[in-house]
């Protein structure tokens, strides 16, 4: 059965906001991409899934860029999402290989590391971005940014993020959920809510067995009167080009193109998607030149 990635809005009488994101393909996607490790592609998934969730402005189609920078192995964690429904992701180490937790499970925590940065980038429809930071409190990704949610932008949030690869590697359940409370919501509904989460428990075993998410938001708000607001399709999909590339290349300083020009052409490789590009010595060098011109 195939299930299309999306992310699909929610929001209750009680004045309570869920989000419901699913991301297998697109995680599966950034594996193949990257030739990820079990552990890699959990931390990498989970933070494009957690950078869905924190695009929420859907309406004015927000981009969130991610930047999880803990003291594990897996070094820097980077996700992006741009017009609330495209993404994209990597991480410094893609073949990191380390022992399994004890009960068994990836160490996300470990290969993340648990102290560290997490950096938020928000893009505005006006082409304004802000940046803000919060101090990583486990390396689990899901704890960070909600922790993040609560200290940078004082939105008191439960977050909760997943990813369950199977024993070939491929990704067999990819998501989560955003839930916030709204300005007015009682500390009984939330109060509700929170038993509510619990039935749930692992968001990996749930999307196992309910793959399309469907169901999540009515327990999530059981017992609520609530609506859905929207919903849009997820996908995979990088910003490079070769006219991007181009650009960086135009904007470099004289003495560096001229290093550039002693060889016969110039490579370079995105670290998002992997795409490779070309560019031979003798079009660089009628590209510096028209620009001289």
């Amino acid at each position: 059965m195939h299930i299309e990635d999306k992310i699909i809005h929610y929001t209750s009488d009680e004045l309570i906001r869920v989000s419901v994101a699913v991301t297998r393909t697109i995680t599966q996607k950034a594996r193949t991409c990257h030739n990820l490790s079990p552990v890699a592609a959990a931390a990498l998934g989970r933070a494009m899934t957690g950078s869905v969730l924190l695009a929420g402005d859907y309406k004015n189609h927000e981009g969130v860029s991610l930047k999880f920078n803990g003291d594990g192995p897996l070094g820097a964690v980077h996700a992006d999402c741009f017009d609330s429904r495209y993404v994209r992701g990597y991480v410094d180490h893609p073949q990191l290989d380390i022992p399994l937790k004890p009960n068994g499970k990836l160490d996300v925590s470990g290969a993340v590391g648990q102290h560290g940065q997490l950096s938020v980038t928000r893009f505005t429809p006006e082409k304004m971005t802000y940046t803000s930071q919060a101090e990583l409190v486990s390396g689990e990704i899901a704890e960070d940014l909600a922790y993040y949610l609560l200290t940078s932008e004082q939105v008191p949030s439960t977050i909760s993020l997943g990813v369950l690869v199977a024993r070939d590697y491929s990704i067999a359940a990819s998501g989560g959920f955003l839930v916030q409370a709204l300005p007015g919501a009682k500390d009984e509904d939330l109060a509700r809510v929170e038993a509510n989460i619990t039935c749930i428990g692992p968001i990996t075993s749930y999307l196992s067995n309910h793959p399309d998410g469907e169901e999540l938001a009515g327990i999530i708000l059981g017992g609520m009167h609530y609506k859905e607001l929207y919903r849009q399709p997820l996908s995979w999909r990088c910003t490079c080009s070769r006219d991007r590339i181009k650009n960086v290349l135009m904007s470099l300083r004289p003495a560096d193109k001229e290093e550039l020009l002693k060889d016969p052409q110039v490579e370079m490789t995105c670290q998002y998607c992997g795409a490779r590009y070309v560019i031979s010595h003798d079009e660089l060098a009628a590209m510096f030149k028209q620009k001289e011109t």
